[in-house]
């Protein structure tokens, strides 16, 4: 491969692999009635907010999402009975956290989608796995500072 079409290539394979990784991991969690990207807000929600709960504006942030996806992904939640909202700042202002039963489901989920996640790297050294995280870190961290 020429070194002008590695960049390219390996940017595609990333988005390639992120569009397989996400409908696989769609249809594991069908069985819990939740998308991934559900599933990624529920735990982001979890870990970054707690019981006080995060803003959606930090949220989409943390996910590299817009604003506009989160509210769509937090509003189905919230009818379910999985999300709630609470006081924010001000009164324009809300947290989102995870309900009991919010909690209940993504605890159940996150060792499934622990042994998914493994399957799915499972021909990949420890050391790879390592120095794939340190890239992808810094990918991560340049599109964050190119926002």
């Amino acid at each position: 491969m020429k070194d002008n079409l590695l960049t390219p290539y390996l940017c595609t394979a990333l988005m390639r692999i992120g569009t397989r990784m996400a409908a696989v991991f769609d249809q594991h969690f069908e069985a819990w009635g939740i998308t991934q990207a559900q599933f990624r807000l529920m735990l982001a929600i979890q870990e970054e907010g707690g019981e006080a709960g995060i803003s959606p504006s930090v949220l989409a942030d943390h996910l590299l999402i817009e604003r506009a996806t989160t509210s769509v992904l937090a509003q189905k939640l919230v009818m379910r009975g999985l999300l709630k909202r609470l006081p924010g700042g001000n009164r324009r202002t809300f947290q989102l956290a995870l309900t009991e039963k919010g909690r209940e489901l993504l605890f159940a989920i996150i060792p499934h989608a622990f042994a998914l996640a493994e399957d799915t790297l499972r021909s990949i050294s420890e050391s790879q796995l390592l120095e794939m995280r340190l890239m992808l870190d810094s990918v991560e961290t340049h599109l964050r500072k190119a926002e």
